[in-house]
């Protein structure tokens, strides 16, 4: 072919034929490594001044020193669903902490002798994993009539109380479902104190804590 012809056309010349003592190679594109998006780091909204406005007034709160000695540790968080014999869920922060008293006395053991965090509706904490990531139990609380208290906010006079102590004790059935929700590093709490960062594990840290 005229080399004229080939600046013309546009078109290359064939490659030349390959050695029979060569073997080809395929080229590979260059890989380049996906980044992840990064999460966004949050640190606590810092006050710029105290307030102005307003009535300066004296308040009182109360506060507790927490020493964080072990940060190589985690917290679980489980989530908590209570019922009834018939089904029903349970309402209440009263019951349910008595009833997940009561499952912490008479399983102790099948809960691993872990100490239990309960906020009263659906978040259980513990530090340490439970033995199992999903447990059902079934607790019974006697109750009697007697500890109820009159519309009027008192328990009544002698002769009420004696006639409530005469009613017989009445027993209830709870069902307690317990599941592995989230595994909290420790170490949360300490870099939220220092505050290098602050984010949703710091959050879930504080709150079991």
């Amino acid at each position: 072919m005229d080399p004229s012809e080939t600046e013309t056309s546009g078109v290359l010349p064939p490659p030349p034929p390959v050695p029979p003592n060569v073997i080809p190679l395929k080229a590979e594109a260059d890989k380049v490594p996906v980044q992840k998006p990064s999460k966004p780091t949050r640190f606590p909204v810092a006050r710029p001044r105290t307030g102005r406005k307003g009535t300066p007034i004296h308040l009182l709160t109360n506060h507790f020193k927490v020493n964080v000695s072990n940060n190589n540790g985690f917290f679980y968080h489980y989530s908590v669903y209570l019922s009834h014999e018939d089904g029903k869920p349970v309402v209440g922060k009263g019951v349910g902490r008595k009833v997940m008293d009561k499952v912490h006395e008479t399983y102790e053991t099948e809960l691993g002798g872990r100490n239990l965090a309960y906020d009263g509706e659906k978040a259980l904490f513990t530090l340490g994993a439970l033995p199992q990531n999903n447990l059902e139990f079934t607790v019974v609380l006697e109750d009697i009539s007697s500890s109820k208290v009159l519309g009027n906010g008192s328990r009544g006079n002698g002769e009420t109380r004696k006639k409530m102590l005469r009613r017989p004790y009445r027993s209830k059935t709870f069902k307690v479902e317990i599941s592995f929700a989230a595994k909290i590093p420790m170490q949360a709490i300490g870099n939220a104190l220092r505050g290098h960062e602050y984010s949703e594990n710091s959050q879930e840290a504080l709150r079991a804590y």
